[in-house]
């Protein structure tokens, strides 16, 4: 890195100093250092700014971190959704279909992000809708055999909040029963299961780097893959359905098969624009070396916080953490019946200091949009439902201070007190 960007970037840093957050605790905080913002100069300087050899080199360094064959980056963690979920509807070679046909059903948590459902459904398949444990926020084996039908073809798993599901006994299912496996690892980078990445145990794996992630290229997201043909595949949808960013020997093999069109605009599929740029993928490499002393910090806060929360079990659900989460946030699971519930415990968080939001998005069956998507719910999903009703989450980041940790700890203890004191006015009533 140049001298002459770091400069720039202490005078700038000395300039503009930062705004604070108007919460004492809040759900997240800015991770760049100067050498973030100076890699970002220097890429927008001396260029290329779009897609370029630090998009390449941010990959290579991802799939090494993974022990994948390959990994593409583009533009959020909701993009590579929709490139993984895409490659897998396209002809998957010139004499052989795609994995997923209109109409093919796929199995997904009840309790995600969105953006795990929306491209399946984009596709023309059917998102079946799985149970979660409210324990560990996860699908199960059992909610997933549930979820069976002739139709199905797929298992869209999610890790969530950095707690990895079970993915080996969940891996094993699909062998099983033909099924392909995507993991949706957008909340959980560097989480493990056995010693191996979570992202890795099945045909892909998503991740995403926006602001409040484990690392943070501002926007962006990758897909890691075991087979280089589906790097060929995720690159060629990313950009347009071209052939420019493949592997020198793909790219020549699309260009002898069509010699009459010009190699650089070979179209040899449909596609999107889904690139990330330059600017993005030098600021991750940066991020990707820094970010076993955030999983560090983050455990160790995360771990703390969890022991508090865990000692009022009467107040709130004990969790069931793997010891190989990375802690994306600190999930809180109201027991019910309490007389104080999930507003009234955010109402407290916030008048404290400490912004606070609900568990993802709740029970996605729940969410008015799944009324105009085709899906499918496989039976009742209760755990689903007391996430909703009665799950909230508290930020986890790098920056978080033992001060910080005695605060939120105090204040758990607080709301435990309170909630006793109303369980015990309402049983007194009655």
């Amino acid at each position: 890195m140049p001298v002459a960007f770091l400069e720039a970037v202490a005078k700038l840093r000395a300039a503009y100093p930062e705004a604070p957050s108007k919460y004492p605790l809040p759900l997240t905080t800015n991770t760049f250092g100067d050498a973030e913002i100076a890699a970002a100069l220097e890429a927008l300087v001396c260029g290329p700014m779009t897609l370029g050899p630090r998009v390449a080199a941010f990959e290579a360094a991802f799939a090494r971190a993974h022990g994948a064959a390959d990994a593409v980056f583009c533009n959020s963690g909701s993009s590579a959704n929709l490139l993984a979920i895409a490659v897998l509807a396209r002809p998957q070679g010139p004499d052989q279909g795609p994995d997923l046909r209109p109409g093919d059903e796929v199995i997904v948590p009840s309790v995600t992000w969105s953006t795990t459902i929306w491209p399946v459904a984009q596709v023309g398949c059917v998102p079946v809708l799985a149970d979660v444990d409210p324990q560990t926020l996860n699908v199960t084996v059992e909610s997933i055999e549930r979820a069976l039908s002739p139709r199905t073809k797929a298992v869209f798993l999610a890790h969530i909040l950095g707690n990895p599901a079970p993915v080996e006994a969940i891996a094993e299912l699909c062998r099983q029963r033909g099924l392909v496996l995507v993991e949706d690892v957008c909340e959980s980078l560097d989480a493990e299961t056995s010693g191996r990445r979570c992202g890795t145990f099945g045909r892909m794996g998503t991740f995403s780097f926006y602001f409040s992630h484990h690392i943070c290229t501002v926007e962006g997201g990758m897909v890691v893959c075991q087979d280089p043909a589906d790097g060929d595949r995720l690159r060629i949808q990313r950009a347009h359905g071209w052939t420019r960013n493949l592997p020198t020997e793909s790219k020549a093999m699309w260009e002898q098969r069509n010699p009459d069109v010009d190699p650089r605009f070979l179209f040899v599929d449909s596609g999107y624009n889904l690139r990330a740029t330059d600017v993005q993928a030098a600021i991750g490499l940066v991020q990707l070396e820094r970010r076993h002393a955030f999983l560090q910090r983050r455990r160790a806060v995360g771990e703390a916080w969890g022991r508090v929360r865990d000692r009022f079990a009467d107040v709130y659900v004990p969790m069931q953490i793997a010891p190989g989460s990375s802690h994306f946030a600190l999930p809180i699971v109201l027991q019910p019946g309490l007389g104080l519930g999930r507003a009234e415990l955010a109402d407290f968080l916030e008048r404290h200091g400490v912004e606070n939001r609900p568990l993802v998005a709740g029970n996605l069956a729940r969410q008015p949009a799944l009324a105009h998507v085709p899906h499918r719910i496989a039976g009742p999903l209760t755990g689903a439902d007391a996430l909703h009703e009665r799950a909230m989450y508290v930020g986890i980041h790098p920056s978080q201070t033992d001060a910080d940790v005695e605060l939120l700890s105090t204040l758990l203890g607080q709301f435990a007190h309170q909630a006793r004191q109303s369980r015990q006015a309402n049983e007194g009533e009655t």
